[in-house]
């Protein structure tokens, strides 16, 4: 029987670094992990990430799984099965994922028997909880409420009060296991109480709303300079391209490919190590194309 884990958690709040750690567990125990990561833009960049580090990982981009990709999560998983024999499967959702109807999907036939969810972990980003949660309250409160364990992911920048964010996660899913240590320093012990946690019957948390994001990808022809990618990223966070959630992406600088994280007002930036053609995907509400474009290109 091949156990799922499900990776939930809203946009930016660091499902793929988790994801990649997760995997990495499991190799070093002897087991064959696969990677299925649900990109809501057209991007593979996840993918190529985690492939980077030797892991088989899988992509579903364009969309959903919770409604418009429901059978490509269905064919992808029979597909990854039958491929690889994996032990585990590591599924990491987009950020605007809703559980609404998840669970039915291991019941289809190819599945049904041959797979079941082993942990769902929820990302819980300690940076931008508190915009996300009154901006975007039905997903956060839809994955924290269907959470058995929270992992309180960028911590080490001190944003708010550990006790009080701790408090606001407790409010809405009292009974989920929550860890607040730091990622950069978890062991296999961490690992291990993780996921050895007690299950309880599970309990399908819906929410009706799913509100309409927009996505956008956009391939970047030519070098940005160092300057101009810092004035593009305090564009981003400023609402001059928008009203946007996520921008992630690998832009090429004068010196060396740049991968560019942004989670509402959270600005990363990091040197790539990794294979992917520049290009940019831009996720929210409202997206200014024009603006985006005019700003590229000039």
């Amino acid at each position: 029987m091949v156990q799922i884990d499900i990776i939930s958690g809203f946009l930016g709040a660091g499902k793929t670094t988790f994801s990649n750690m997760l995997l990495k567990q499991y190799m070093s125990s002897g087991l064959r992990p696969v990677y299925i990561v649900n990109e809501f833009g057209q991007t593979g960049l996840d993918a190529e990430i985690i492939k980077g580090d030797g892991f088989q990982a899988v992509e579903l981009d364009g969309g959903c799984i919770c409604c418009t990709l429901q059978y490509d999560i269905i064919t992808s998983m029979k597909e990854v099965i039958d491929t690889f024999s994996p032990t585990n499967i590591v599924f990491e959702p987009c950020g605007i994922f809703i559980f609404d109807n998840f669970f039915d999907i291991l019941k289809q036939p190819g599945l049904y028997g041959r797979c079941e969810i082993a942990n769902i972990i929820t990302i819980v980003d300690s940076v931008n909880f508190s915009f996300s949660k009154a901006a975007y309250g039905s997903f956060i409160y839809n994955q924290i409420k269907n959470a058995e364990a929270i992992l309180l992911s960028k911590l080490e920048r001190g944003a708010r009060d550990v006790d009080e964010l701790i408090c606001d996660v407790k409010n809405i899913n009292p009974d989920a296991y929550i860890t607040t240590k730091i990622w950069d320093v978890w062991d296999s012990e961490d690992f291990e109480i993780l996921l050895s946690l007690e299950k309880g019957p599970r309990t399908e948390y819906q929410t009706r709303q799913h509100n309409k994001f927009k996505a956008l990808t956009i391939p970047l022809k030519q070098p940005l300079s160092q300057e101009k990618l810092d004035l593009f990223a305090s564009a981003c966070t400023s609402g001059t391209f928008g009203d946007l959630c996520r921008v992630k992406g690998v832009v090429q600088t004068e010196s060396h490919p740049v991968l560019l994280n942004i989670a509402m007002e959270d600005v990363v930036q990091a040197k790539f190590k990794g294979i992917a053609e520049p290009s940019l995907t831009f996720v929210g509400l409202k997206l200014n194309k024009k603006e985006i474009l005019r700003f590229l290109s000039s």
